[in-house]
């Protein structure tokens, strides 16, 4: 399990030193591939089921914030400053969760799954680009930007089929969803670079809640039907994204995000097609390509890369 954040009330707790790599965030990136990776299904299931994209994103974060407080509640967990909320609302409610909720809910309308994944695959490239003028600490290495590349290329080899057998969509549906994707970078490191230290329950249930708001706001405003069937479904999908993608995913980002820097931490997003596409064969009967092991075996050589050279710089540092 991640560590306590009990110990989270100061309003800037000291950041670790240098942004590194260990076992235990190589372990906690693959468990957030896997978390993340399934919410795809979730949503597209619940949707499926009858969900409307705004109003099943709202309801579902507008239920984690509640699961957040009760956690925190539980755990005991020191309620943290008025700076510390207010930075969690203004920049992770509105960048981090519900303009990137909302732009990649309503992105996904317009185009495939598969170019969807490969757009999604643009997080750590906008993550660096960003974080190149705000955390000159956290800026990768040769070796980290050619896996970075290399990861990059993979996604794209791995959901190639789909793109081939589909057309891709509109014009905007790249337009929303790499517009959620850049809101999500410019949102985790402007957390880093004026959040302080550790995001805990607190904080992320005031984030959880305000992106809910922001997403309930804007079903209701644009002129479109929403609608939230009470079908099994669409509340099972409910109740595994709150449980698995939301509670336990984002409180395992949270935790790489203080522990390597948003940079690292969203390297998660190359595994995320790869988890989907495990989902769809081994649970769902799809059959896998050529195409998919070859980008499985490129994206994991992307990674590694990634890892080699956090981890070999970690060693250096501690000589």
């Amino acid at each position: 399990m991640p560590p306590s954040t009990a110990a989270v009330a100061s309003p800037s707790p000291a950041l670790p030193p240098t942004p590194r790599l260990r076992s235990v965030d190589v372990a906690l990136l693959g468990a957030l591939g896997v978390l993340w990776g399934s919410a795809y299904i979730f949503i597209r299931e619940g949707i499926v089921a009858g969900a409307s994209p705004l109003l099943f994103a709202s309801v579902r974060y507008v239920l984690s914030a509640a699961a957040f407080a009760g956690l925190a509640l539980a755990r005991r967990e020191a309620f943290p400053g008025r700076r510390a909320l207010l930075v969690s609302a203004a920049v992770g409610g509105t960048l981090f969760i519900g303009l990137y909720g909302g732009l990649l809910y309503w992105g996904e309308q317009y185009t495939t799954g598969g170019y969807a994944a490969v757009l999604s695959s643009t997080a750590p490239i906008l993550t660096v680009a960003v974080a190149y003028f705000l955390l000159p600490a956290e800026r990768f290495g040769s070796l980290s930007l050619t896996g970075l590349l290399i990861g990059f290329v993979g996604v794209v080899v791995l959901v190639a089929p789909e793109i081939a057998g589909s057309p891709v969509g509109s014009g905007w549906g790249p337009v929303f969803i790499v517009s959620a994707f850049l809101s999500t970078a410019i949102g985790t490191v402007l957390l880093r670079r004026i959040g302080g230290g550790r995001q805990g329950l607190w904080q992320i249930g005031v984030q959880f809640g305000v992106g809910g708001l922001i997403l309930a706001v804007a079903a209701a405003v644009l002129p479109f039907p929403e609608a939230l069937p009470d079908v099994v479904g669409v509340w099972a999908m409910l109740a595994a994204l709150i449980v698995f993608s939301s509670v336990l995913g984002y409180f395992t980002y949270f935790t790489l995000h203080y522990r390597v820097g948003p940079v690292r931490a969203n390297v998660v997003a190359y595994l995320l097609p790869l988890v989907a596409i495990g989902i769809g064969s081994g649970f769902f009967g799809e059959p896998v390509t050529a195409f998919e092991i070859l980008g499985f075996l490129i994206v994991i050589a992307g990674v590694t890369l990634i890892v080699l050279e956090s981890t070999r710089s970690s060693t250096h540092g501690n000589h």
